[in-house]
């Protein structure tokens, strides 16, 4: 068996080696989904549209599909331009042109069946025999097939279908067999068989139960199939079909009558019609199979019959097999018409219809057909009726639905008329019919809609009425108790410290006194109370416990001498340690004061010496990792980390070392998993992580020796100069443009000038002006008051440093011209470069003002998206990360200049500048 499927799938692809190699290229691009351009994109960097034909060759090779020597140079040939080069634009057009054309797509994949005439009158007898044996064996044969189909796509494999076969007793001698899977291979994949047109062909079910429907006898009862249904016209006479249940037949013989229904319906009901298609089409194809198309139709409550699905199937359905395919997508688009018009943002004159009452009333209602003149004489009618209910000071409408208990709007024809002749408005036989072809609306002929006579006849005021009922139906209205669900605590600490470690954490962020709620249990202050008055004053202070937390408690603190009590003293005296320690006026100054622990292990597992051997291991191996990858991993933590807390779970923990491939193994994860859990909810915290592994930027000093740019600024450097760091303040003011006395003087109600250093400080935090401990005390002594050593003159500083806006004393002299301050650039004057420096600096930036001019590379928007507070600062590790991104490697000694030429404060690297100025070295070559 296996070597005649071997033989008839060669057979079958020698056949298919005679299509074209484009065709053959097209049915492999759909089966798989491919976009052909994205392979030829990286080749082409400025989108021309053509590479040359090296370039050409490598992204066929990417293309995953097997080409010989023959069929490459016959696609060059096809597309090769008189320069040499290759338009690979017109091969992807020609590629992709069955995803936009359904025409495209059925030429395709048309099978070319080629049969001599032996071959045909072989299949035809052997066709025939395979039937003859299905009526006889009595054989249901698309069954078998279905349960190899699990997609529903009406084809198997050739195994499954000769498994079929055999298995049924149908399976011909090789050679037939052959013959019979070319005849039925159509959809251009020489491996797969369209089992559904098989059956088709030769399955006979009508045949077999024709024995069985020719032996039941025959109804004697003529019925006709339309005696229940009435045709809608106009000479229509509503008083003869009173007592009977005849319907009107549906008139909707056109696609634009059923899309009008349908365009009711959906905005009726404010249905997003396209969503419901999408849960049966995940590939996004924009089609669907036609019974999915009905059942979607009737999961969106939308009815419509079955003639008026075979409209719609035929305009939407794209093929012509049972079952096939439907363009849904189109379909949408006609019915989301009624909302807007697509590609309306093209022709700025286009309106919209807009939605009123008429475009739902073919979803609503079916009025029967009136002819002019029986318009009119409704017209006159109604009159007639209004004024005479107006002459008797009537209302019809609470009689009416005393009959209508559901409040549908609908009753009876017999119904209607008992209330009409109730009131003696009961008219004659050609008045009673136009009234009832007008009012009767829902596709029958026993339902009258009362409201719509009511609403032209009666008048009654409908706003007072609807107002009165919307007040009364709050009049008894009692509002629910919101219901809490139990839950139970299971928590089990390890020891008794481990306990009163959480009751002391719990007390220590609530800034709780549990003696405050225990204290009105002990009216005669002896210190002890019962287990249950301890328990409620426990859940007083919201502090909720279990069974064995509890029982740990009273087995601590339980009186000896009193059965069922508590010494809630001493109890509450060890949570209190978390604040102080009782007795503390009688211990030595000199003696320290031990500090609670507040950090708690409840089912978790001590940290062995192994642990931490291997975590250390850990650490070692991710640092030269980070070092020899350039890697900043805290923005791959970052995307986890949505809120901000610094830790991520264990899992998103591991899979981001896996996401830049470092792998621990399962004793490594745990043991680090242990080193750096937090202690309320076990998540990792990644911060602390980064800070122990993460190796810092070395810069190389002129000295030879390396630093390292970090939070605090290097020794080795100068000593900062007052006129520097008040520079430095004068160019944050006037940038911010910040007001210094609406600060200051929020602290200095007497406006006496002076505050003290800790307020000095918090001011200049809360103006944003950053500044390192250095800074702060250097700026502390240049305004300190002589006689006072904690306060500071902080009027003298705003004067000093406003003086880049004006001058005080201005208004006495106005001849006088305040000196114009002109900001300084970023650069600290402490780093400034050498001569040999400059030049190696120089030489840097046209180098890379070549490369961006020429490659066309705009860095600033990469840089902003690192940026994300947007202070035009980022870190230097993300500076050569994102210059390696675009293929701009740096050495050492030229990432060590320009950091030092561009760095803010020594700890950030000054994209904004280093990007004007690299925009000057591009102009150098334009």
């Amino acid at each position: 068996m296996a070597t005649a499927l071997v033989s008839a799938g060669q057979s079958i692809i020698g056949t298919y080696v005679q299509q074209d190699i484009e065709t053959r290229l097209q049915q492999d691009v759909y089966k798989k989904q491919i976009r052909v351009r994205e392979f030829f994109t990286d080749f082409d960097r400025l989108r021309k549209g053509w590479v040359t034909e090296d370039k050409f060759r490598s992204a066929l090779s990417m293309i995953n599909f097997h080409f010989t020597k023959e069929d490459i140079e016959e696609i060059i040939r096809r597309y090769k331009l008189n320069d040499g080069l290759v338009q690979y634009t017109t091969f992807c057009n020609k590629l992709e042109e069955q995803f936009l054309n359904n025409e495209a797509k059925a030429q395709v994949f048309q099978a070319p069946q080629i049969f001599n005439q032996d071959e045909e009158d072989t299949v035809k007898r052997l066709m025939l025999a395979i039937k003859r044996k299905i009526a006889t064996k009595r054989i249901f044969l698309k069954q078998p097939f279905q349960d190899f189909d699990r997609t529903a796509c009406s084809h198997i494999t050739i195994d499954q279908f000769s498994r079929v076969l055999n298995q049924l007793g149908l399976l011909p001698k090789d050679q037939y067999l052959q013959l019979l899977i070319r005849q039925y291979i159509d959809n251009g994949n020489p491996k797969e068989v369209n089992y559904v047109k098989f059956c088709d062909d030769v399955d006979n079910v009508q045949e077999m139960l024709s024995g069985v429907i020719t032996g039941i006898k025959q109804n004697p009862k003529d019925v006709h199939p339309d005696d229940d249904f009435i045709e809608d016209k106009e000479g229509l006479d509503l008083i003869s079909t009173l007592f009977t249940s005849k319907k009107l037949t549906d008139n909707i013989n056109t696609l634009h009558q059923v899309l009008k229904k349908i365009q009711g319906d959906v905005v009726m009901k404010r249905i997003r019609i396209r969503e419901f298609f999408k849960d049966f089409d995940p590939l996004r194809k924009g089609l669907v199979t036609e019974s999915q198309f009905a059942r979607i139709l009737h999961l969106q409550n939308i009815p419509v019959s079955e003639k008026e699905i075979q409209i719609l199937l035929s305009q939407y359905k794209v093929d012509k097999i049972p079952n096939g395919q439907v363009d849904y997508n189109q379909f949408c688009e006609d019915v989301d018409k009624i909302f807007t018009i697509k590609g309306i943002d093209k022709e700025p004159q286009a309106q919209v219809p807009q939605i009123d009452d008429s475009t739902t009333l073919p979803a609503r209602r079916r009025y029967l057909q009136m002819t002019e003149q029986e318009a009119i004489q409704l017209d006159e009618l109604l009159m007639k009726y209004k004024q005479a209910i107006q002459n008797k000071r009537v209302l019809l409408k609470p009689v009416f639905e005393d009959f209508d208990k559901t409040k549908q709007g609908y009753i009876t024809t017999n119904q209607f008329l008992r209330i009409l002749n109730q009131f003696n408005l009961f008219p004659d036989p050609v008045s009673l019919n136009l009234l009832l072809k007008r009012f009767v609306d829902k596709a029958n002929l026993n339902e009258v809609n009362y409201y719509d006579f009511c609403r032209i006849v009666d008048q009654s005021d409908e706003g007072v009425a609807i107002s009165r009922s919307h007040a009364d139906a709050f009049k008894n209205y009692v509002k629910s108790d919101n219901q809490s669900q139990a839950f139970i605590r299971n928590d089990q600490p390890n020891d008794f410290e481990d306990l009163m470690a959480k009751l002391r954490r719990i007390v220590k962020e609530q800034r709780q006194r549990i003696a405050e709620f225990l204290r009105d249990f002990d009216k005669l202050r002896s210190g002890t109370i019962t287990v249950t008055q301890l328990r409620k004053g426990l859940s007083m202070a919201k502090i909720l416990l279990s069974d064995a937390e509890f029982q740990l408690i009273l087995n601590n603190f339980g009186c000896k001498d009193k059965q069922g009590f508590v010494q809630w003293k001493e109890f509450t005296d060890q949570v209190d340690q978390v604040f102080t320690t009782k007795n503390l006026e009688k211990v030595s100054p000199s003696e320290d004061v031990p500090l609670m622990s507040t950090q708690y292990n409840y089912g978790r597992v001590s940290i062995t010496e192994r642990d931490r051997q291997v975590a250390e291991v850990v650490k070692k191996k991710f640092q030269y990792f980070c070092k020899a990858t350039r890697l900043d991993i805290k923005q791959f933590f970052q995307d986890w980390d949505k809120l901000g807390r610094n830790k991520v779970s264990p899992k998103q923990f591991r899979q981001t070392l896996a996401t830049v491939n470092f792998i621990l193994s399962d004793e490594e994860f745990q043991a680090v998993v242990k080193i750096y859990a937090a202690e309320d909810d076990g998540d990792i915290r990644y911060v602390q992580f980064i800070n122990d592994t993460q190796p810092p930027l070395e810069i190389q000093t002129e000295s030879g020796a390396s630093q390292a740019y970090v939070g605090v600024k290097p020794k080795e450097k100068e000593k900062l100069q007052p006129s520097v760091l008040l520079e430095q303040i004068k160019v944050a003011v006037k940038v911010k443009r910040l007001r210094l006395g609406d600060y200051f003087k929020d602290f200095d109600p007497l406006r006496k000038g002076l505050m003290p250093t800790n307020k000095f400080r918090g001011v200049l935090s809360q103006m944003k002006i950053d500044l390192d401990q250095e800074s702060l005390d250097l700026l502390e002594t240049m305004y300190v008051v002589p006689e006072d050593p904690i306060r500071v003159n902080y009027a003298k500083f705003i004067d000093d440093v406003e003086i880049v806006f004006t001058k005080t004393g201005l208004d006495k002299d106005p001849l006088m011209k305040p000196p114009v301050h002109i900001i300084p650039t970023f650069l600290d004057p402490r780093d400034a470069l050498t001569q040999d420096e400059e030049e190696a600096l120089h030489a840097i930036m046209l180098r890379l003002g070549e490369v961006v001019r020429k490659h066309r590379i705009l860095l600033k928007p990469h840089f902003q998206d690192k940026d994300k507070t947007k202070s035009g600062k980022i870190t230097f590790t993300r500076f050569r990360s994102i210059m390696d991104f675009h293929k701009l490697p740096l050495t050492d000694d030229q990432f060590r200049v320009i950091c030092k030429r561009f760095a803010y404060q020594g700890i950030e690297f000054n994209y904004v500048e280093f990007d004007e100025i690299l925009k000057k070295y591009e102009n150098f070559y334009q």
